[in-house]
């Protein structure tokens, strides 16, 4: 470890010589669990280098490891450009009294500097002096068990201010690139074999397979056509034929964002084609619950927006990796709140939280209105018909303390029945199937999707995922 006088940055915030020694020894224990000291380049590093790189419009980019004396550069891109054949490019190392990344380390918290040289606590470094690094922006590498093994960090050798979007991307890109490694470790270790399915969880109604096949080739042919769209879109709002005024960089940004949002409609039509009544095999891996949501509500921001509305997610401290079939979950995921955006009112919060108690993977949805209230919509009250009596008249109490009203619950369901009956909307039906999909998929997994709650509370979906060793072949 460096001495005081080489880390004048955290010397009046070091703890105890034992406490330290030990949090550090854990470290370096995961480091080597992990087997991230091996020599070989790791895929998704390589990836998390470039895309970083890519979106944050950065010549360098690092992602470092660091043991007890050294920063080992696992991937970089545009070392070159601090000089050809320089020597951290030839030796990809740093002692670790001359990284910048100690103290992203040591903190476990994202370090950005718009001018490093002028940093008092900075500016005798080696990448300052040597390479003529002058902007610095470092997010931690924080394994499964909460472990800092490293960083991923962007270098500028001119003085740049970083917005809080960039750093959240950038710790974004960091967690995905770890979770990834540890998933790929998981599945190198501990190959599962496709888990069978129990005959009895399977209700998929019949479908015509001739005009399945046709509607996926059909919406294969729109993404061809659509990418050109967004690329030409693309082209024009740079301004490379030309200035545009501000009314033309309007209608252009309404033209590429609806042809996400269609691209992203098609996509899920595709994912839908993929389901059919002999896909009896879930393909568990080990699954990163929290980037999973991420990856599925990420499609919906453009369409919570267009209606007023946002999209939180919160998950409860603990291990984040679950056995899971991730498409099947995902497009549970989708369908599930998808569903609740079309029926909650404007200004509205869809929030999703994840927890796990004991054995079981626990997701609850609803929403929060700054005056109308926490619950569920009463248009998911009816739509929520479809859960059996037995899910809801026993809904177990949820993880907030919620119990169950089925008698309002029933009431509920009835006034908005007639509400719906006089409108005739269309919503109601896209929302009941979307549901019944959801739910269907939980039950794949042995799961269930219960309303709870009360109306004094608010009801909520709860999604229940029981881990797949409880899944049992059923001859």
């Amino acid at each position: 470890m460096p001495s005081p006088d080489q880390d004048s940055f955290s010397q009046n915030e070091k703890p105890a010589h034992s406490t330290e020694n030990s949090v550090e020894e854990q470290r370096l224990k995961t480091l080597s669990e992990l087997g991230l000291m091996d020599a070989e380049s790791v895929p998704v590093f390589e990836e998390a280098t470039q895309t970083a790189a890519h979106l944050l419009d950065a010549r360098i980019c690092v992602l470092g490891l660091m043991d007890r004396h050294r920063q080992w550069f696992k991937s970089a891109v545009g070392l070159s450009r601090i000089g050809l054949m320089n020597e951290l490019a030839t030796t990809r190392q740093l002692p670790r009294t001359d990284a910048l990344c100690r103290h992203v380390v040591e903190s476990r918290q994202v370090l950005a500097l718009s001018d490093a040289s002028a940093h008092p606590d900075f500016s005798d470094s080696v990448l300052v002096q040597r390479y003529g690094i002058r902007a610095y922006l470092s997010a931690p590498l924080i394994a499964s068990n909460g472990q800092c093994v490293g960083t991923l960090a962007i270098f500028s050798l001119q003085p740049r201010d970083f917005s809080t979007r960039e750093v959240e991307l950038l710790e974004l890109i960091a967690r995905w690139s770890m979770s990834e490694y540890e998933r790929n470790c998981l599945l190198r270790r501990s190959p599962q074999p496709p888990a069978r399915i129990p005959k009895e969880a399977i209700a998929s109604p019949p479908s015509n397979s001739i005009k399945t096949d046709l509607i996926a080739q059909m919406a294969q042919e729109l993404r061809t056509p659509l990418t050109s769209i967004l690329g030409m879109a693309s082209v024009l709002n740079r301004e490379i034929y030309g200035p545009l005024t501000e009314k033309q960089k309007e209608y252009l940004a309404i033209v590429h964002n609806s042809g996400q949002t269609l691209l992203s409609l098609i996509n899920e039509i595709l994912e839908l084609g993929s389901l059919n009544d002999t896909n009896c095999i879930l393909n568990l891996a080990p699954i990163d619950v929290e980037m999973l949501c991420q990856q599925a509500f990420s499609t919906l921001q453009q369409v919570a927006q267009r209606r007023e509305q946002r999209i939180r997610l919160t998950v409860e401290p603990g291990n984040r990796i679950w056995m899971l079939d991730k498409e099947k979950i995902r497009q549970m995921l989708y369908h599930l709140v998808f569903s609740v955006i079309q029926s909650a009112s404007a200004e509205s919060i869809i929030r999703v939280h994840i927890s796990r108690k004991q054995s079981t993977l626990s997701i609850t949805v609803w929403t929060s209105h700054p005056w109308l209230g926490e619950g569920l919509p009463a248009a998911d009250l009816y739509t929520g018909q479809m859960l059996t009596p037995v899910e809801l008249a026993q809904g177990q109490s949820s993880s907030f303390g919620w119990g169950a009203d089925t008698r309002k619950l029933q009431s509920s369901q009835a006034d908005t029945a007639g509400a719906d009956s006089a409108t005739g909307s269309q919503n109601t039906l896209r929302q009941s199937l979307g549901l019944t999909l959801s739910r269907q998929l939980a039950e794949l997994h042995g799961g269930s999707i219960n309303i709870q709650g009360s109306a004094e509370t608010g009801y909520r979906y709860v999604v229940s995922i029981p881990q797949a060793t409880e899944l049992t072949e059923t001859e």
